[in-house]
């Protein structure tokens, strides 16, 4: 639980990989977010991540699709029974405990990378920045994960296990809550 970005999108040619990644490299070094190259299991570009943040993957397949390393080690999860195959193209970053300022320059980013990049992006942006360019209402989607995540803490702090208790009934009694 925290709030998430998540986006995919399809290049629009694979020659602009390689510029895509150079500026990312920059931009990712001038606010001192260590960025990441990858070449592997098929992938090609970058990543990086603010503080506090899970990795932001500027990653692409063979096929020019977007694709996160993390989806790779777990795709049999997306069977098309349990996770629709689809969803495996798609990238979430967490960035509840990176904050509201990170939140903001990782979406500016995607957006100028969004605009000169890909043939297709999507993004769906939990604190809704992306949509409105709103800070307040940002800032107000973080008070409320906060909340949430600070109730389910307290919530759980004194749960202890019941001797001889069975996974069922430990899953009631954590849903009670």
């Amino acid at each position: 639980m925290g709030l998430s970005i998540h986006y995919s999108g399809i290049l629009r040619d694979k020659k602009l990989l390689g510029p895509l990644m150079e500026e990312v490299k920059e931009i990712s070094e001038t606010l001192d977010w260590t960025p990441h190259i990858i070449d592997d299991k098929g992938l090609k570009g970058i990543a990086f991540a603010p503080e506090g943040s899970e990795p932001v993957f500027l990653t692409f397949d063979h096929n020019n699709r977007s694709l996160s390393p993390m989806n790779i080690l777990v795709k049999e999860i997306y069977d098309g029974v349990r996770f629709d195959k689809e969803l495996m193209f798609t990238t979430s970053v967490k960035t509840q405990y990176a904050g509201p300022d990170a939140h903001i320059a990782i979406i500016k980013l995607l957006k100028h990378i969004s605009a000169k990049y890909p043939e297709s992006f999507t993004l769906s942006d939990e604190g809704n920045y992306w949509e409105t360019g709103d800070e307040k209402i940002l800032y107000a989607q973080f008070k409320k994960y906060e909340e949430a995540l600070n109730f389910v803490q307290k919530s759980l702090q004194d749960f202890t296990a019941v001797p001889g208790e069975t996974a069922s009934s430990l899953a009631e009694r954590i849903e009670k809550i």
